[in-house]
């Protein structure tokens, strides 16, 4: 019982700072928002018992893009126009796909049978893939590092010249 009202006080975080990143108009408080959306959704795979998951959105969403966006929101100059628009196309076209988002997703969830059992206990899914990563998959592992490796020195390496050009 403790669980689920945790669990929906997980979900409401997630979907309130989601509200947040739709509406707000400061791009650091769309970042902060997001970061909310993420961790919250982190924590709704940890009670559903979806350990895997939840150690992926921690580590690619808020430990990788999530950080890399607030990065590059901070080292970008500020710019004049950083509001977003206020047109009355955009947020009904917005409200429409939400409302097609929610109508699809109640659709699904009253057709489903949701009285069946699953066969078994949920088990820990990480230490099968950990081990299937350092030994059946350890080359295509380690190429992928080194690939993320060399793309971030370049990176690094584009902004000092850009850096260097612009004190000159």
């Amino acid at each position: 019982m403790i669980s689920g009202l945790i669990w929906f006080l997980f979900a409401g975080v997630s979907v309130g700072s989601a509200v947040v990143v739709a509406t707000s108009k400061n791009v650091v408080h769309c970042g902060f928002g997001l970061l909310f959306t993420l961790l919250g959704v982190c924590a709704m795979y940890a009670f559903l018992g979806a350990d895997f998951l939840m150690a992926t959105q921690v580590i690619v969403y808020v430990g990788g893009i999530l950080v890399l966006v607030l990065f590059a929101v901070m080292m970008t100059h500020r710019i004049e126009s950083n509001r977003l628009r206020d047109e009355l196309v955009q947020p009904v076209a917005a409200l429409g796909a939400a409302a097609l988002v929610f109508g699809l997703s109640m659709l699904m969830i009253t057709r489903t049978a949701w009285d069946e059992k699953v066969p078994g206990e949920a088990l820990p899914t990480t230490s099968s893939f950990g081990r299937a990563f350092l030994t059946d998959y350890l080359f295509p592992f380690e190429f992928a590092s080194v690939l993320l490796l060399v793309a971030m020195m370049g990176a690094a390496l584009i902004t000092r010249e850009k850096k260097e050009e612009e004190d000159q």
